[in-house]
């Protein structure tokens, strides 16, 4: 079960209590945003059987100088999944650097940001013995007007394949659990 952010609690208790500065504003108004957004990703995730699944919501990480939000990260006995969450609208395509951009070729989100996150959390998530699990980066836009062009990629999942993503977690979770029997 999702807890709400703690961040966001003190927020919301401050709200229209003390004047906010508008970086504190603009963290406030983000916060929000991604609380609706793992609102919507969890009726996703409450369609799955997640008992062999360990979900661990909402982690601010410091990547490179600088912090990602990680909106989900599942835990199954053979892969890690990282979930970050997103509510873009409209066209975009991916540019030579790696840079998604919209329709106006404004930098939208640094692509190049999933490898330097998957090297930390490489650093970071040791398992015992000799195997490691893989761990895999997914952007989720939770907006169905978000239209990719152009060359695609497979770090991104939409809401139209989400629900299968999220089953075939489950099924892999449940069939390469130790306690499970395989099926003959």
């Amino acid at each position: 079960m999702r807890k709400k952010n703690e961040k966001l609690k003190i927020y919301e208790f401050l709200y229209n209590r003390l004047p906010f500065s508008e970086d504190e504003t603009k963290e406030y108004r983000a916060l929000r945003r991604s609380e609706k957004l793992e609102e919507e990703f969890e009726l996703y995730l409450d369609e799955i059987k997640t008992a062999n699944i360990d979900v661990y919501w909402h982690s601010e990480v410091y990547v490179d100088g600088e912090y990602e939000f990680v909106h989900v990260l599942m835990v199954t006995d053979y892969c890690y999944y990282i979930f970050i969450l997103h509510d873009l609208a409209g066209g975009h395509y991916i540019n030579t650097f790696n840079i998604l951009c919209n329709d106006a070729h404004a930098a939208v989100l640094d692509l190049n940001r999933s490898e330097k996150l998957y090297q930390m959390f490489k650093a970071r998530l040791i398992d015992e013995g000799e195997f490691q699990r893989p761990i895999i980066v997914k952007y989720v836009m939770m907006n169905d007007n978000f239209v990719l062009k152009t060359r695609k990629s497979d770090l991104f999942l939409s809401k139209l394949n989400l629900p299968y993503y999220l089953k075939a977690v489950e099924q892999s979770a449940v069939l390469k659990n130790k306690d499970t029997p395989l099926p003959s």
